[in-house]
């Protein structure tokens, strides 16, 4: 890594662990309370536990570099903005460095999980506790290293993703994806310095991405279908064409996942006998698959280095869905993955004239390189590799 990647990369672990300590302090109650003042206009279920990362996050990121962007679903996005409709090749304005950030992601089931605990009991203990690991993964899906409530922030740098960082609230695990590889590291129970880019290289665990060839499921998918108050996501999914609803109930290994943590399906951490084919960003927000692109990225093969472990497809459709106003599905000239000369990149000046581009959604599959099945499926819909 160029040592500017690996500036921002300490600064988006030190400002995700102030977050998740300072959360890890505070009670049941503080992240259950309803924060009606904060975030966008149109935002009225912002709970503590919601609004107290997030604004870490943005000041710890803010402070490491002032004119930084930092874009979450909250606020939207913090920062300077982009006033030009003209792309300028040559002018650094055009790839802006953004930080993309989901400050706390599953805050449904963790809802629901601390609802049932008294009001005045620290987080830390209540994710500290002998059982509890289990009482999650009993309630919300196994295992809880992918299942949990985890915290997120991405960094893309000159079109390209460099790294992603993510922290599960009830593992008490950090997972970092950049291009020294991919890493899990358990997290002490009090903050000690340094933790960062060298911490985490001396004593994290290897992540992998085995390959799916020669076992069942390559049709075995994870994907969120919605649920109640969030319509428009089987919809997106039916006009895929991917699968009948028989073959979805078939094949859909769990319908309810978590946005940043789902990639980690694929990983190692998944157990072996239930092989993941592919994991489906079905018509989400930005802030639920950025942090994906890093390990297509950076992830390799274990029988040849040569090989990215991932492959990644960007879904269309003739007539896709909205939602609050926003193509669920993008063909590529509304696409946020811009072809320059012979590359593609993530158009950043693009997504920072949006409004709120923390609202940006895409249709995109991941998949083990050796799925076969998704390579078929994909080339003949004529939908898009995505690689960087």
């Amino acid at each position: 890594m160029q040592g500017v990647e690996k500036s921002h990369l300490n600064a988006a672990i030190a400002a995700g662990l102030t977050a998740f300590y300072d959360f890890m302090h505070s009670t049941a109650g503080d992240a259950l309370k309803k924060i009606s003042a904060y975030g966008a206009r149109d935002k009225k279920d912002t709970l503590g536990m919601d609004a107290g990362p997030e604004i870490i996050i943005c000041e710890e990121l803010g402070r490491y570099d002032a004119g930084a962007v930092v874009i979450t679903e909250e606020i939207g996005s913090r920062g300077a903005r982009l006033d030009s409709d003209t792309f300028r090749p040559n002018e650094p304005q055009t790839f802006r460095t953004v930080f993309i950030s989901d400050p706390t992601d599953r805050s449904t089931q963790l809802r629901e999980f601390l609802t049932e605990l008294p009001t005045d009991m620290k987080i830390g203990a209540i994710f500290g506790g002998s059982g509890t690991q289990k009482k999650w993964e009993a309630k919300f899906g196994a295992p809880a290293s992918i299942t949990g409530a985890t915290s997120a922030i991405s960094c893309v740098r000159r079109g390209v993703p460099i790294f992603s960082v993510i922290i599960n609230y009830v593992t008490r695990e950090m997972v970092v994806s950049c291009a020294a590889g991919n890493r899990i590291i358990a997290l002490p129970e009090e903050r000690r310095d340094p933790i960062d880019f060298n911490y985490v290289l001396a004593h994290g665990k290897h992540l992998f991405f085995p390959c799916i060839d020669g076992r069942k499921g390559m049709r075995r998918f994870v994907a969120f279908m919605g649920d109640e108050g969030k319509s428009g996501y089987k919809e997106n999914f039916a006009d895929s064409g991917m699968m009948t609803e028989q073959e979805v109930e078939g094949h859909l290994h769990y319908a309810k996942p978590g946005g940043p943590s789902r990639v980690l399906y694929l990983s190692s951490l998944q157990p072996r006998q239930f092989p993941i084919g592919f994991v489906l960003a079905n018509g989400e927000k930005i802030g639920e698959w950025i942090h994906w692109l890093s390990f297509m990225q950076f992830a390799r093969s274990q029988t040849d280095d040569s090989q990215p472990a991932l492959i990644l497809y960007e879904v269309f459709q003739n007539r896709p869905w909205t939602k609050e106003g926003v193509l669920m599905s993008t063909p590529p000239n509304y696409s946020v993955f811009r072809e320059y000369g012979s590359k593609l990149y993530i158009d950043t000046s693009w997504l920072l004239r949006m409004p709120n581009p923390s609202r940006l959604r895409s249709t995109l599959i991941i998949a083990p390189f050796d799925n076969r099945w998704v390579v078929r499926f994909s080339s003949q819909a004529g939908y898009r590799p995505i690689r960087f």
